[in-house]
């Protein structure tokens, strides 16, 4: 269908775009101030690595590690898709609530994230300056960030870029945005609106892709990295980091004007509110009902986000997997820097042609997010449980492909330079085995993100526990709802714990 390329509707998803942008962007850095503190409570590098203290004090730290993990499990545990459900039924629909939903969402998901990013520092790094006496406060800023900043700000950006898609798809309840756009379209069936929506979005991730790619490039401190030429000085860094820090400012003071009206709206709405209703509402989902049966259909019904996260995740990181060497900067433009070839002009420009046409396939996957999949593919499938799949694991192939090419291409070329048996071997002897980690950790949290949306489209066509909760909240059978949502916070909690232990395996190995 031919994208509807008229004035009106070219306006219209302008202000929509920013509206997404916006709602993104602040969501995303109230979570990361909400996080930071939370996964400093959840590192197990921090709070109990080190052996030191008295037995009270031990089990004191592992009781801080245990709840500032419970909360984070709390926090994600709901996918935002949900948060958003419950506050526009407070705060009534509009981009606030998108911010707010996000914001929830993302403290649970970073504090989660960067507390195994830390876990998974070898202590072999800062070994010399725990040795010296340092407090555990100390050794986590000077030893522990430190040598996790390059992973942590890799995982900061793309989920900067993922949020925007977010608050693409939690317009679809009230969230505002390019989401609210694309479901009045759909539900009216105008399929050229549909295609200019989701045209709008791919353009807003490629921009967003560029400019987080900007960034890391401004902030790296590989010097034997191809867009490093030669090392900077102290100042130098300083001076880039400042500059990126300025423009992180002002881009989110512009997103504080442009939803200045939303933000006064909302402090209007919350004047207005009804305590006496909202109290019970609230309540009410923190006290679930004990009617077995309901229970008895929790339990079956987690089945369906769980089997479709385990499905879409498998099938996508095995897609991603195999697009990442073609798509890899050092292995297709920059091999020449750790094994010596000497390749043909025209060998390179095959090289960099694959580059550019894997990495564009990867963007156009995770550039529309899951529910524009899932408007696409019930065309050709129908409503059910495989068009949902099938988007959640194209979706998943592009966002994993990210950040499992970037770990690869951050892999130091001197370390790539001890196979000396070409790209390929190169590849499979030191990239694959320095990047796995990361990629293992990367996979075991967009399974339990992937379980999340599973949650979500169970809305839309899915069914699965986020069908039955959002029945039995349109009822106002506020005990039954509250134990389906309990049962997607456990669930969240049983996979957390799984993924932790085979963490911690694997740092054993």
């Amino acid at each position: 269908t031919a994208p509807d390329l008229s004035a009106d509707m070219l306006t219209r998803c302008r202000d929509l775009a920013i509206d997404t942008i916006a709602v993104a962007l602040l969501g995303t850095a109230i979570g990361l101030l909400l996080a930071y503190p939370l996964a400093i409570g959840a590192c197990r590098a921090v709070l109990l690595a080190d052996g030191r203290g008295a037995g009270w004090a031990r089990w004191c730290a592992r009781i801080v590690l245990e709840l500032s993990r419970l909360l984070l499990d709390l926090l994600r545990g709901v996918p935002d898709f949900m948060w958003a459900v419950l506050l526009a039924n407070i705060l009534g629909p509009s981009p606030i609530t998108g911010v707010l939903a996000i914001a929830v969402s993302v403290a649970g998901i970073f504090g989660k994230v960067l507390s195994e990013q830390w876990d998974n520092v070898a202590d072999e790094g800062y070994l010399a300056l725990k040795s010296t006496g340092a407090s555990r406060l100390q050794v986590f800023l000077y030893g522990i960030q430190p040598l996790g900043a390059r992973t942590m700000m890799s995982f900061i950006l793309m989920r900067t870029e993922c949020a925007i898609r977010n608050a693409s798809v939690i317009g679809v309840v009230g969230g505002g945005g390019l989401g609210a756009g694309l479901w009045d379209e759909y539900t009216d069936g105008n399929w050229p609106g549909v295609a200019t929506v989701l045209m709008t979005l791919l353009a807003v991730t490629a921009s967003a892709d560029l400019i987080a790619n900007f960034v890391r490039r401004r902030l790296r401190i590989d010097p034997n990295h191809p867009s490093r030429p030669q090392a900077l000085d102290q100042a130098a860094t300083a001076r880039r980091r400042i500059q990126v820090l300025i423009g992180a400012t002002l881009t989110l003071l512009g997103c504080i004007w442009w939803l200045r009206e939303p933000m006064g709206n909302a402090l209007s709405e919350l004047g207005r509110i009804e305590w006496s209703f909202v109290e019970p509402y609230t309540l009410g989902l923190f006290q679930p009902t004990l009617d077995g049966a309901v229970w008895l259909t929790v339990l079956r019904e987690s089945v369906v986000p769980l089997a479709i996260g385990v499905l879409a995740t498998v099938s996508g990181a095995l897609l991603a997997a195999l697009l990442v060497y073609p798509a890899s900067i050092a292995f297709q433009i920059d091999s020449a820097r750790f094994t010596g070839e000497r390749a043909s002009p025209l060998c390179r420009a095959l090289r960099f042609a694959s580059m550019i046409f894997f990495r564009a396939t990867a963007l156009v996957m995770r550039g529309i997010p899951e529910v524009g999949w899932l408007v696409v593919l019930v065309v050709f499938f129908g409503s059910g449980v495989t068009p949902c799949i099938i988007a959640i694991a194209l979706h998943t192939a592009g966002v994993l492909h990210r950040v499992f090419t970037e770990s690869l291409d951050d892999v130091p070329y001197r370390r790539l330079e001890r196979v000396g048996s070409g790209r390929f071997a190169a590849f499979a002897y030191a990239g694959l085995p320095s990047a796995l980690p990361n990629w293992r950790t990367y996979a075991f949290f967009q399974f339990e993100v992937n379980m999340r949306v599973g949650v979500a489209l169970g809305v839309v066509g899915a069914g699965g526990l986020g069908l039955y909760f959002r029945n039995n909240l349109a009822f106002r059978e506020h005990g039954n709802a509250a134990a389906f949502l309990w049962g997607m916070v456990f669930l969240t909690i049983a996979v957390d714990r799984l993924s932790r232990r085979l963490q911690i395996k694997r740092n054993r190995c």
